[in-house]
């Protein structure tokens, strides 16, 4: 791909470059570098021609849409990012240890088989539009071009900032915490577990104690049977829906616990900042109780182990592979296979095609300096990743 405009002349490259240096900024702790994957498409440092970041604006294209950028910028100075995947001797597999969190290929989430790699990264300074090259690092190269390319290479990838790649529960405060009216019952809820009971039914697992009233009623049946009877929502409402906040008795350690928010404009799990403070009045000292009972994320982990996936993915049924336009697959990224499969979905639909897939060239020209934050071009990056043979060989694509 850079043969043709491969320089034999380092110096006279270097030199102009220099001419170009106007061009060249330093990115800060609060610029947005995207470094590894094109705006336009989803070639990465890993494609067979690379990637290209403009030096100025910190985007970066792949080998088939770098001269766009370069007409529509006039800038001459790219930094060239090409990686070769080295895969590395495989230890012998240890047996997978338990999830702790409902997530897909993490330390600590639910294991798939992959390679141990390293990458073999090799960066160039690159004139557009002829191409010449200067390898990199060159102390040749001016400083203000040294300093830049290093900003860049040590930040982190813009995507990986703004994204979440593993999907774990983020509980928002709860509205109610701060000023939670507490009652004056007369009693204390005693920190042993086998003095806990639901008021209604007698149960005396998945307990729920409401921090306002000190009322403990058992939790909500689940869909395969298991769980309480709802009396803890059950006392909401019977007390005019007041008193929104309730703990899950035997999750509660110095860490935390499992918090919910039975009002109908929060209606989940939730962050209660004075959860010690609101224990206290009951008589619990949070400080010495001990774990006695699986949190809510625990049980979900529970669910998804034991559910039998089987009759979902035809297991035994012998599958043939396809590949192509429309059977291009999408990487998980943490648990967004529930959302690969809608814009698998979507994208086979020929309304789609013709808004995002046929005009992808013109979306991709007139699109703003901002393309990353551009829904109709990220859209008709997808569609193209999706709807044609550019990634048939590898028969994937990988968005950040």
């Amino acid at each position: 791909f850079f043969a043709e405009g491969m320089s034999e002349n380092t110096s006279s490259v270097v030199e102009e470059i220099r001419k170009h240096l106007a061009q060249v900024n330093v990115p800060n702790p609060g610029s947005s570098v995207y470094k590894e994957e094109c705006m336009f498409s989803f070639d990465t440092p890993e494609s067979e021609n690379g990637l290209f970041v403009n030096l100025s604006t910190f985007l970066s294209f792949g080998s088939d849409y770098v001269l766009l950028d370069h007409q529509k910028t006039g800038q001459r100075v790219y930094l060239h990012q090409k990686w070769t995947k080295i895969i590395e001797e495989q230890p012998e597999k240890e047996e997978n240890k338990a999830p702790t969190k409902l997530a897909i290929g993490t330390d600590d989430g639910f294991q798939i088989d992959q390679e141990k790699f390293h990458y073999d990264k090799e960066h160039a300074i690159v004139l557009l539009p002829s191409m010449d090259r200067v390898p990199y690092p060159n102390t040749e190269l001016p400083i203000g071009i040294q300093m830049s390319v290093d900003a860049i290479l040590a930040m982190d990838d813009a995507s990986k900032v703004v994204a979440v790649e593993q999907w774990e529960e983020k509980r928002k405060v709860s509205k109610y915490a701060n000023d939670l009216v507490q009652l004056d019952c007369g009693y204390t809820i005693s920190p042993d577990p086998k003095q806990w009971k639901c008021y209604d039914s007698g149960m005396t697992e998945n307990l729920w104690l409401n921090l306002s009233t000190g009322v403990i009623g058992s939790g909500r049946r689940n869909f395969d049977g298991t769980g309480g009877t709802g009396a803890a929502l059950k006392h909401y409402n019977e007390t005019g829906k007041k008193y929104p906040l309730a703990v899950k008795l035997g999750t509660i350690t110095p860490q935390g616990a499992d918090v919910f928010s039975y009002a109908e404009d929060e209606n989940d799990m939730v962050e209660d900042p004075k959860l010690a403070e609101h224990l206290a009045h009951w008589g619990i000292n949070m400080m010495q109780m001990q774990k006695t009972e699986k949190t809510m994320a625990e049980l979900d982990i529970d669910l998804n182990m034991k559910y039998d996936f089987s009759t979902l993915l035809e297991e035994g049924v012998e599958k043939i592979p396809l590949s192509g336009p429309g059977y291009i697959g999408l990487r998980n990224l943490g648990n967004s296979c529930y959302c690969n499969t809608i814009y698998q979905v979507l994208f086979s639909l020929g309304a789609i095609q013709e808004r995002y897939l046929n005009p992808a060239q013109e979306i991709f020209a007139s699109a703003d300096a901002r393309p990353a934050k551009d829904l109709t071009v990220q859209l008709s990056k997808l569609a193209v990743g999706l709807g044609t043979d550019k990634y048939q060989p590898q028969g994937f694509i990988s968005p950040q």
